[in-house]
């Protein structure tokens, strides 16, 4: 008889391995949080170019859109820790020349962006690793709490990164990269702690990996639904990426600080928050047709206001409220997609509905900056509110989305 010593827990207490790669990982995420909001805020606030701004984040989010794929490829194979170890000293590596060149008078947007972009990369490949290594460091009963809590991690490194960013560089413009670095080498010794193996195993050497992902692609193109909802989040993630950028030019022409930018940001993440945890609700008590085309008209009604609200506590509440419905919109769409996805299709779907949802956010950076100068703030936003009506249009009169079993 098996005693209750020996039954298998799902309490992680006791569980260092787990404890150093969450809380690593943690500060690794806040870090990128923080370099990512500092990138654009730094630039607009030094220069007053929207689209130098816009160049600069462009470049820190490429990587998101270009590098997912490829570095799945080399997780698979090579020993996750080791990945990580790279990561963090290459990015620590990287981060710590810009308050550096910063000092001595030799920083421009260029370096900004190229250092943007290799830290990117970074990041991407450090996340896909610390994913893909979770099974190592955990056992299968605790695999469920390990998640919840790499869950609340995220979120709260996300609503803390940009006020963080904000505050900092209210102090000097380098400070935010300085943080970032040194983050970046405390992660680094926290994964020297682990001693779980992280190896991926052997026998994927053999398999063919583009040939999964080419079947990861197909599958979803045989699903109208699934199509229809990765463009709508694609094109909306794009205006939307537009409209953060319009914040801080507002925040700014308005005499704001980049630390009241940062706070209007921050207000804008708890309202995500909030939609997240109260998204299984709304799920449960409206159509997945409802959710798509409800979503998009409100869109359309709280990025029209923006035209009308010039104060950032104005601001931030109605990008609260803009995050809470995208978040109620996006668990609604998630957990139709773990419906009807195949579990040994699962991760390849859900990561390429996330490099074909989000990666269009690299290019609302870019576009938005030049959109901004060349039609000014009031012009941006009934732009932005033309486009969201016009997918609002488009969504009630799809038949794959009245009909979400397709």
């Amino acid at each position: 008889m098996t005693t209750l010593a020996e039954r298998p827990t799902d309490s992680l207490r006791g569980n260092r391995d787990f404890t150093w790669l969450w809380t690593g990982t943690g500060l690794s995420f806040l870090a990128s949080q923080v370099s990512a909001y500092a990138y654009p805020l730094i630039v607009l606030w030094t220069t007053g170019s929207a689209s130098a701004a816009g160049l600069v984040a462009f470049a820190a989010q490429l990587p998101y859109v270009v590098s997912q794929l490829p570095a799945g490829l080399v997780v698979d194979r090579l020993d996750r820790r080791h990945l990580m170890v790279f990561c963090d000293i290459g990015r620590a590596t990287v981060i710590a020349t810009i308050p550096i060149l910063w000092i001595v008078g030799a920083i421009s947007p260029w370096y900004l962006a190229a250092a943007g972009f290799v830290e990117g990369t970074l990041t991407v490949l450090y996340r896909i690793a610390e994913r893909a290594a979770l099974p190592s460091v955990v056992t299968k009963a605790q695999l469920p709490a390990a998640i919840g809590r790499n869950e609340a991690r995220e979120r709260a490194a996300g609503l803390l990164g940009q006020p963080t960013a904000g505050v900092l560089a209210a102090l000097t413009n380098w400070a935010p990269f300085l943080f970032t670095a040194v983050a970046h080498l405390v992660s680094l010794g926290t994964l020297l702690m682990i001693k779980s193996d992280m190896r991926a195993s052997r026998s994927t050497k053999d398999s063919h990996p583009w040939r999964d992902v080419c079947e990861g692609f197909a599958w979803m193109w045989r699903r109208p639904f699934v199509r229809t909802a990765v463009g709508l989040i694609a094109v909306s993630n794009l205006l939307f990426q537009v409209m953060m950028l319009l914040i801080l030019v507002l925040v700014r022409d308005g005499g704001g600080s980049t630390a009241s930018a940062a706070v209007v940001s921050a207000v804008a993440g708890a309202g995500g928050v909030l939609g997240a945890v109260n998204g299984p609700r709304f799920a449960k008590r409206m159509s997945l047709a409802t959710a798509v085309i409800g979503a998009n008209a409100l869109f359309t009604v709280l990025v029209a206001m923006v035209a009308f609200v010039r104060h950032p506590v104005g601001l931030g509440v109605v990008f609260a409220a803009t995050a809470f419905v995208g978040a109620v919109w996006t668990v609604a769409i998630t957990a139709h997609l773990y419906e009807i996805v195949p579990g040994e299709m699962m991760g390849r779907v859900a990561s390429i509905a996330t490099l074909m949802a989000y990666g269009p956010i690299a290019f609302g950076s870019l576009l938005g900056g030049f959109v901004i100068e060349e039609l000014g703030a009031t012009g941006t936003v009934w732009v932005c509110a033309g486009v969201m009506a016009v997918l609002t249009a488009l969504a009630a009169l799809s038949p794959s989305v009245r009909n979400t079993g397709s």
